[in-house]
């Protein structure tokens, strides 16, 4: 609803301009009124209207006076001018020269003046949303630079710590009433292709470390939350009045688990959260969110559980004796299990592995098993050397930097996928005898049935590359050099063709079919069926006898 003033000086005129729209109907709500320009100076900037109609000639100040020292301090209100044909040309001019947006003139037309006062709220209308995106703009500016220092508190804290008064600065906020309070929140996709939208995480994680300060802080919001997101994770930096201020943690955790549950059984995926210990010293920071972030891990051996409090991660680890080793008669028979291409072996020795990792759990520290982790790596890699299997620029980056760590909710699914990749290694090896181009089709023979299993959901080539433990851009080219099309053709194609298995059942609708086949737009779906068949759907099911 919106708000009007009219300045005149004739107590009629002003009395008939109230009357003489339906003003409830233009959604006008509230109308005040001024006699003079200096008295409409002062309603103005008390009232804030939407909308001011101002004569030009009055007494103490004239209307053109007015408008110029209000614009400034009003800049979304519009200004229409009343005026005579006497004036006429004046006011052509003020609209000219800017600050005017129309003129209203003496005598009304009721036509022409109802467009007019029309036009005019809808520049009021232009003139909001035209301000909210410049505050949206200037607030996503803020956060992107906000997100770009929680980067840099991560890779270089040093130079972070350095940049404290630019973040004062952009924030606005001082030095000596604040304190820090570090999140680190991971989602993974309860099904293989089923992953919850970046920006929706990013939204839904703001609003979970919000709820997170209020229960872990009496009295406490936070002043302003910063995120970072890579990959699968979100690390986040809450800044806060008074970081001390706690309460009872156990029924802050307990509703945040319920919170976190909740979100993901909705969206079908494992939501965690980890909660870093808060501190008013901006060097500590850097170390606090390298801890939070290693929480997480908690999630291998506290199963059922979405929230994790860094303090208790840390101080848990005991002696270097707990501790898991990959010794040599272990070695030995992992590397004989590769030579042998022995897929059942291998995941029978790594589900040992597994068993061993948990048994040691929570005092052996992230640190050893990652360790261990590594040491089943380098074993696999001479093999791979000698069999002349291309490692580096192949297979994932993931692998040789531990990254997919980070793709599980539990040691089971982790070491179930190693598992896959050593048995892989293994095909590989025995088949060496088989020419590339066989080795190819088989390639694309595993990734044909993995997308037809997820066929219904967007399998993504990042997917594809971490089901397959590869190098995504190598999977790219792969596909470009040896079949001369793109992942999404592939993709396609499977789509359509499994399309057209289901066009030949009488008892599935073609809507239902575009849906099963992964297309969430019909008018899509029948336009690539298209391409791709040179047919609509309801054309080739008439080709079966179905109408």
């Amino acid at each position: 609803m919106y708000k009007l003033l009219i300045v005149e000086d004739e107590p009629l005129i002003r009395t008939g301009i109230k009357h003489y729209f339906n003003w409830q109907d233009l959604e006008v709500s509230h109308i005040v009124e001024a006699d003079n320009g200096k008295t409409g100076l002062t309603m103005a900037l008390q009232e804030k209207p939407h909308l001011i109609i101002t004569d030009i000639r009055m007494p103490e100040m004239d209307g053109l006076e007015m408008i110029e020292q209000l614009r400034p301090q009003l800049p979304d209100t519009v200004f229409v001018i009343l005026t005579g044909f006497n004036e006429f040309a004046y006011a052509q001019q003020a609209i000219r020269l800017g600050g005017v947006h129309a003129f209203l003139l003496k005598p009304l037309e009721y036509e022409k003046s109802l467009a007019t006062i029309q036009s005019c709220l809808q520049e009021i209308v232009a003139r909001q949303k035209k301000r909210e995106t410049h505050s949206e703009l200037i607030h996503e500016s803020k956060l992107s630079k906000g997100s770009e220092w929680v980067q840099l508190l991560l890779e270089e804290p040093d130079l972070a710590v350095a940049q404290e008064g630019k973040l004062q600065q952009l924030f606005e906020f001082q030095s000596d009433h604040y304190g820090y309070a570090p999140f680190v929140i991971s989602w993974l996709p309860m099904k293989t292709a089923a992953p919850l939208a970046k920006n929706s995480i990013k939204q839904m994680a703001a609003t979970w470390i919000d709820d997170t300060i209020s229960s872990l802080y009496s009295t406490e919001t936070a002043r302003q939350i910063i995120t970072y997101m890579y990959r699968s994770k979100i690390y986040g930096i809450a800044i806060l009045n008074n970081p001390y201020a706690e309460v009872d943690q156990r029924l802050a955790i307990q509703q945040q688990e319920r919170l976190l549950k909740q979100a993901g059984d909705e969206s079908q995926t494992s939501i965690f959260m980890a909660i870093g210990e808060p501190t008013d010293k901006l060097p500590e920071l850097g170390h606090l969110l390298h801890q939070t972030d290693k929480a997480l891990w908690q999630r291998y051996y506290e199963t059922g559980r979405h929230v994790f409090l860094a303090a208790v991660g840390e101080t848990a680890h005991a002696s270097k004796s707990s501790a898991i080793h990959l010794d040599d008669q272990d070695k030995k028979q992992l590397y004989a299990c590769l030579e042998s291409a022995n897929a059942e072996e291998i995941k029978k020795l790594l589900h040992r592995f597994e068993k061993d990792n948990l048994a040691h759990m929570p005092q052996m520290a992230p640190a050893r098993w990652l360790a261990f982790l590594q040491e089943l790596i380098g074993v696999c890699i001479p093999f791979a050397n000698k069999n002349s299997i291309p490692f580096e620029s192949v297979y994932s980056d993931k692998l040789l930097s531990l990254a997919f760590v980070d793709d599980f909710s539990t040691f089971e699914a982790l070491f179930e996928w190693l598992g896959d990749w050593m048995a892989q290694l293994g095909t590989l090896s025995r088949d060496g005898s088989l020419s590339d181009q066989q080795q190819d089709v088989l390639i694309f023979e595993h990734i044909a049935s993995f997308i037809r299993q997820n066929i219904a959901e967007d399998v993504t080539l990042q997917m594809v590359a971490d089901r397959f433990f590869y190098n995504p851009s190598y999977l790219s080219r792969l596909f470009k050099r040896k079949l001369d099309k793109n992942y999404m053709r592939f993709v396609t194609e499977i789509r359509i063709t499994y399309a057209q298995e289901l066009l030949k059942r009488p008892d599935l609708l073609v809507t239902d079919i575009c849906t099963m086949c992964g297309y969430k737009s019909y008018k899509h779906f029948v336009k690539t069926f298209g391409i791709i068949a040179q047919m609509t759907p309801t054309e080739y099911r008439k080709k079966w006898g179905w109408s």
